[in-house]
């Protein structure tokens, strides 16, 4: 298991961005619910669409709006709820970012081909899994 843990941490390594960004990773998976779930947009729905914890959330909702990434509006039924939405600077960030996020999984996959592909597929089931789990915690905590 050692070997394995540390060949995952070579992959990883290789595909952490080259070039910096304004934003970074969770910003911009953020910034892209946004773009693809406009419907998503509340703190909340972020948390439960990303995976990610809601303090993690509020951390980064909290750096796009100083960064002019997003805005708030605020709900006409709930004053202490807001909705979020995604703004042209927010957009062109999203842009960078990922272009800066994702060359690194490009370039391993002109080199590697086939194996890289095989990699994703089986990343992606595990990934399934892990997320099966996680729902079965979720179940257990509600009961």
């Amino acid at each position: 298991m050692m070997h394995y843990q540390q060949q995952m941490q070579k992959i990883i390594r290789a595909l952490l961005p080259a070039g910096k960004s304004l934003l970074t990773a969770s910003e911009c998976e953020l910034l892209a619910h946004l773009y693809l779930r406009p419907e998503e947009n509340t703190p909340y729905l972020l948390s439960q669409g990303s995976g990610m914890k809601k303090e993690a959330v509020s951390r980064c909702l909290k750096s796009l709006y100083e960064k002019n990434c997003i805005r708030k509006q605020r709900q006409i039924t709930d004053e202490r709820s807001y909705r979020l939405f995604i703004t042209e600077t927010g957009l062109d960030e999203l842009k960078r970012g990922y272009e800066s996020i994702l060359q690194p999984f490009y370039d391993l996959w002109r080199s590697a081909g086939a194996d890289f592909e095989a990699f994703m597929r089986d990343a992606d089931r595990l990934a399934a899994h892990i997320e099966k789990g996680q729902e079965k915690t979720h179940d257990h905590e509600v009961l």
